[in-house]
């Protein structure tokens, strides 16, 4: 049977339509200023920068297991929106650094100690990263608490603080610090706060033991018994990822947490 014209026509229309509405999505947006990075020991890798009008200061967002912040910044589950990462960031006067990790895998967490020393020359070169604030997700909440605060003076970091989404847990779980004692690391206001799903306990098996709500809990006792300001917030009926009717609640709580 001959398919008409007519038809040919319009199954052509609506896929080209498709095919423009998918990369419009995906690709990032105009001001969504895609920059380079490489470290002195050569390791190479990207980052948006949206950088704040009157700037205070930086916050620095770093992605879960995927990047999917990073490769989806319109997405409403993350960055975009009215009430979006980005939109906050620019409400608090904070230029926003959102840095992919440079390891293929796209992880933070593994390969911990080189992945942090990347991200420590970044921040030192974005202008007013002395005021740092800190927003993370699962695994890039893992790099924070493990690796990153530790060398807050590094950066010369002054003050800021750091909200952790699904995760945190304490660095010396893993061998990598005993003890973090606030007064040796940063001299001004620096709290900590971990937001987390009351049900966020993971797969639970041996391939993959992480446990948010439990590593959340004992990363707050490890720092609060070290001297740091720290808060814990339980989402009730919440599991890993923190959203409410299709957008993400990391504004949210970014904005309630980050102090002018």
């Amino acid at each position: 049977m001959k398919v008409s014209w007519i038809r040919l026509i319009t199954y052509s229309i609506v896929g080209l339509v498709v095919a423009l509405f998918i990369m419009n999505y995906f690709k990032p947006h105009p001001n969504d200023k895609l920059q380079s990075f490489t470290s002195e020991n050569g390791t190479k890798g990207e980052y948006l920068i949206y950088p704040a009008k009157h700037a205070k200061g930086i916050l620095v967002w770093l992605h879960g297991d995927g990047a999917y912040e990073f490769l989806h910044p319109k997405s409403y589950e993350y960055l975009g929106g009215d009430v979006g990462i980005k939109q906050i960031a620019k409400e608090k006067n904070l230029t926003l650094i959102v840095p992919k990790s440079p390891r293929q895998d796209e992880t933070w967490w593994k390969k911990g100690k080189e992945n942090s020393q990347y991200l420590v020359e970044l921040i030192s070169s974005i202008h007013q990263h002395e005021n740092l604030w800190i927003g993370s997700f699962s695994g890039g909440s893992e790099m924070s608490t493990y690796w990153l605060l530790d060398k807050l003076p590094e950066m010369n970091v002054k003050s800021g603080g750091a909200i952790f989404f699904g995760g945190g847990g304490p660095p010396k779980s893993k061998d990598i610090s005993r003890e973090i004692n606030k007064e040796n690391i940063v001299e001004g206001s620096f709290p900590l706060t971990w937001v987390v799903g009351e049900h966020d306990f993971g797969v639970q098996t041996k391939d993959d033991p992480f446990n948010a709500f439990e590593s959340s809990k004992e990363g707050e006792n490890f720092y609060k018994k070290h001297g740091w300001k720290t808060d814990r917030h339980v989402l009730s009926e919440h599991q890993h990822h923190l959203s409410k009717e299709g957008k993400g609640l990391y504004g949210e709580y970014l904005n309630k947490y980050i102090q002018e």
